[in-house]
């Protein structure tokens, strides 16, 4: 397959990838607002899916860990959605305090932001990060913080009683703003697809060129 052609399809496949994120989530929305009703509070089916998108981000970035190089930025990409998901569920330490949620938000941030960019993984680190900002995956990635941020400052309370002036309803602020952060995980979901499959790709060319360097070597010493 020549290099254009491989290209064309990983653009389409992304592409798609992209398209059944948007979907889902517009799935999930539908199901809280049309179907359950269940005006998207702690347990709905978006609140559900954007903890699940979470999870599986660090879950990915985590795998990716074991590749050369590359295992200081994972740990510190897989603590950063760590530390999203744990404020994303702080309900379930609302028992607890308020703020019971920046205790182990904390100690993850402070675990992976050492780990590296200790002495011995700081320059990995950085090269790791400069590499991604060079891939499409970062492009998305920072796509999905732009929405985020915007679907933050949109989804303040003020702004949408001057919208909705005397007939301000607060499940109308609720579903946009958790629906645009919805979309937001989505893009970040897509990212971490993208970051997982490229260093395993590496992973694997560099098995292979170990095996066909120790294979070539074995038949030189056979020969000799």
């Amino acid at each position: 397959m020549s290099s254009d052609s491989k290209t064309l399809q990983l653009s389409c496949i992304e592409a798609l990838l992209k398209l059944a994120l948007t979907g889902t989530a517009l799935s999930m929305i539908w199901l809280d607002i049309a179907v359950f009703q269940t005006r998207i509070l702690e347990m709905s089916f978006v609140e559900i899916t954007q903890e699940a998108m979470l999870f599986l981000c660090a879950v990915l970035f985590l795998a990716s860990a074991s590749t050369s190089g590359k295992t200081g930025f994972s740990v510190l990409g897989c603590g950063f959605f760590t530390c999203l998901l744990t404020r994303e569920m702080d309900g379930l330490l609302d028992p607890i305090s308020n703020s019971a949620w920046c205790w182990p938000f904390t100690a993850i941030a402070t675990f992976s932001m050492a780990f590296a960019f200790n002495d011995r993984n700081r320059q990995e680190t950085l090269a790791a990060i400069a590499s991604f900002t060079r891939t499409r995956a970062f492009g998305t990635m920072t796509t999905g913080l732009s929405i985020l941020v915007f679907s933050r400052v949109f989804g303040t309370g003020n702004l949408w009683h001057l919208v909705l002036d005397e007939g301000y309803v607060r499940l109308a602020k609720t579903t946009v703003q958790e629906s645009i952060e919805l979309l937001a995980y989505s893009m970040w979901f897509a990212s971490s697809i993208e970051y997982f499959a490229n260093t395993h790709l590496i992973k694997k060319g560099t098995t292979s060129q170990e095996l066909e360097f120790n294979a070539t070597r074995g038949n030189a010493i056979n020969h000799s």
